[in-house]
This record gives structure tokens, C-alpha cells and sequence, in this order.
């Protein structure tokens, strides 16, 4: 087993976006306790601890390889509440070898095409003095978001005003790594669903993001409006799961 020291060795080891979108937490810069990973074989695994509110070991790779780096790397990882996260077969696959559960299974998706054209006249980029009211919106509208003002992992907001300047729609660009942008913290008050909001701002966002390299983002399973929404722009569907791997206190 090989330790791998920094996000380009994960690239160089692994192409696969998830992985290195975690390689993010082996930075220096990195806003909470600093990760780790792994390399046996061609299996990679990458520990990012609260990456997206939750300690995450992504992993790629064959099977049999990810069930032996996972095993040898996992008690290296006690005291966390560890959520194993891979693409759908091979979390199956390691639950079932390792004796594991599978808590949820969603969707990762990725820009698949060129940034979308659908224009955002009514988007802008919303300031710190809006952070309360995006806080609000995010609780009202999406109480169950992975993105919120005050988490290090926002960057910066955009979103759609009303005539009065109430914000009315909102997404967040978070959780950045190296070439890899990220989309989070979508939400859109319910009193004004239906009308494009979420797709305007997700467009603006995406083009901004997708100027700087690959964009992502995750999506629950069975929200099909926002599955449409996001498969118009241009973003491709792969379903992942996430596998309860230890439990803890970080």
C-alpha cells in the first residue's frame, strides 16, 4: 500500500472526478482537519474529513483491490464517523464483502457537454449582507442542503432577486478542488417554483465555474425536477452510494 502525498498524485493515480474532487482536503489550505489517501494497485482511496458535512473516503478502483485498501486503511480512520462513498456496483459490492450497509444511493453529476447557453439576465452574485437571507431561503426551501452560508466550504453565492430585491433563488459555488468546481446549496422559494429560477441561476454558475475547468455537483435520487433541470444544461447522471464504513467522533 502506497500513501499518496498531494492532490496530483491522486490525479496521476486516479482520473476519476470524484476522487480527485476529495483530493482537495490533502491541501494545505484545506478548512478543516487535513486528509489522507491511499493507493493499492489501481484502487485509490481518498479520506476528506467533513468534505460536504460529512467524513467521506472516496474510493475507485477494482473490487477486490478497494475491499483490501479499505480494510487496511480503516483503522487508521477510528474516531470518525467514516461514509464510504463510490460509484453504485462497487459500493454494493464492498458492502457485501465487508459486511457493511448501504445507507443512500444519489446521483453525481458532471458537466458533459460545453457550458449551457441559456441565458441569466436576472442572476448576479449576491454579497456577505446576504448571507442571513440565504441562510433563510436554504432552510425554508431546501432544510435538508449540504451547502450553507457559514460552512468553509462556500465560496460564493448566486442568485435571483424580485422586484422588491427579496432573493428568490440561490445556489452556491463550494467545495472547489484543483480544475473541479462545484455547485451546491440550490434552492428556490417554493412561492415562486416553476418559473426557470433554479435553472437560470444553475446556468450562470455552471458557465462561471466551467471557465476554470470540470464542474459537479450531487443530487438526490428521486428529485426528478432537478434531475431535468440539471440533465438540460448539460450535466451527465452516475449514481453513487454511500456506505456507513465506522462510526465516531471526529
Amino acid at each position: 500500500m502506497e500513501r499518496l502525498a498531494d492532490f496530483h498524485a491522486v490525479a496521476g493515480a486516479c482520473p476519476g472526478l470524484m476522487v480527485r474532487w476529495a483530493a482537495q482536503a490533502l491541501d494545505a489550505g484545506y478548512p478543516h482537519e487535513r486528509g489522507a489517501a491511499w493507493r493499492y494497485r489501481d484502487a485509490v482511496a481518498v479520506f476528506a474529513p467533513r468534505l460536504s458535512r460529512a467524513d467521506r473516503l472516496v474510493c475507485a478502483g477494482p473490487g477486490d483491490e478497494v475491499a483490501e485498501l479499505v480494510e487496511a486503511v480503516l483503522p487508521e480512520l477510528a474516531g470518525h464517523d467514516v461514509r464510504l462513498l463510490a460509484a453504485e456496483p462497487l459500493a454494493a459490492d464492498l458492502a457485501e464483502r465487508l459486511g457493511l450497509e448501504v445507507r443512500a444511493t444519489f446521483g453525481w453529476m458532471h458537466l458533459a457537454t460545453g457550458p449551457p447557453q441559456l441565458p441569466t439576465p436576472d442572476v448576479v452574485w449576491l454579497g456577505r449582507a446576504d448571507e442571513p437571507a440565504i441562510d433563510a431561503l436554504l432552510r425554508r426551501a431546501n432544510p435538508t442542503s449540504y451547502l450553507f452560508p457559514d460552512d468553509p466550504g462556500a465560496i460564493r453565492w448566486a442568485g435571483i432577486r424580485d422586484s422588491g430585491g427579496a432573493i428568490r433563488s440561490v445556489a452556491g459555488d463550494s467545495w472547489a478542488a484543483p480544475g473541479i468546481g462545484c455547485i451546491s446549496g440550490v434552492a428556490t422559494d417554493p412561492e415562486w417554483r416553476g418559473r426557470g429560477l433554479s435553472g437560470q441561476v444553475c446556468a450562470f454558475l455552471t458557465r462561471e465555474l466551467a471557465a476554470r475547468g470540470s464542474v459537479v455537483l450531487m443530487a438526490d435520487a428521486d428529485n426528478e425536477p432537478a434531475l431535468a433541470v440539471y440533465r438540460r444544461l448539460g450535466y451527465r447522471y452516475t449514481a453513487i452510494s454511500a456506505v456507513r464504513a465506522t462510526s465516531g467522533s471526529a
